[in-house]
């Protein structure tokens, strides 16, 4: 188990060195296929989950079957505690869209870490509140925003959180396909493809490699 990961984890950051020997002893790791369902909406709440590589989706299904990306979550974030906090079924359905590895903690045992470290259900909050935000701005861009301004908003959103300078621009070191941006935007797939072209042609964006560089965003 990386002990560094769990030094730098956002909710394990100010505990000592025998403080992480006790996380260390309630944290299983396991690894999920690419695709694989984590858990699905309307499952019970037993585990928080804790990323430790590879690229997992939070979504909803509609009625029509069709998804709509609340998220998408790397290293370092963690899924699954609203079912925990308020002792109900699961929210929304989790895959992992890329190989990935997660840390879980179990119910019993986060109940116990949230009573034996304060400092943690304050952390919590403050992430919640940020989840908060985010689905606010969200349902403010669908609402008054074009496909193509959310579409930049999200690309300049996952450029912030994987992007990595080269020398043609910011790459999104993250390999997004154009349905996972379409469900993120909330369109189609083809008006993706459509978009992501005619921003090639303006040179705002080159896609190498299948992987998308961001040019030229000045918002």
């Amino acid at each position: 188990m990386s002990k560094k990961f769990l030094e730098q984890f956002f909710l394990f950051q100010e505990m000592n060195e025998k403080e992480l020997e006790e996380i260390k002893k309630i944290v299983t790791k396991k690894v999920y296929k690419k695709n694989e369902i984590i858990f699905l909406e309307g499952d019970l709440g037993d585990s928080i989950y804790l990323v430790l590589d590879g690229l997992i989706k939070v979504f909803r299904t509609g009625s029509t079957g069709r998804e709509k990306t609340l998220s998408l979550l790397g290293r370092g974030d963690f899924f699954g505690e609203m079912a925990l906090l308020d002792d109900n079924f699961r929210s929304a359905s989790v895959q992992a869209i890329k190989s990935s590895q997660v840390y879980i903690i179990d119910k019993v045992k986060f109940y116990k870490v949230l009573s034996d470290f304060p400092q943690i259900p304050l952390k919590i909050i403050v992430k919640l509140s940020q989840r908060l935000r985010k689905a606010n701005n969200q349902i403010k861009n669908l609402t008054f925003k074009s496909v193509r301004d959310r579409l930049e908003v999200v690309l300049l959103e996952l450029a912030n959180r994987y992007g990595e300078r080269r020398d043609e621009g910011l790459l999104i070191s993250k390999k997004i396909t154009h349905q996972e941006l379409g469900n993120l935007v909330g369109t189609t797939r083809e008006s993706i493809t459509k978009l992501i072209n005619e921003m090639v042609e303006e040179k705002k964006l080159l896609v190498k490699n299948r992987y998308l560089i961001l040019l030229d965003f000045d918002k």
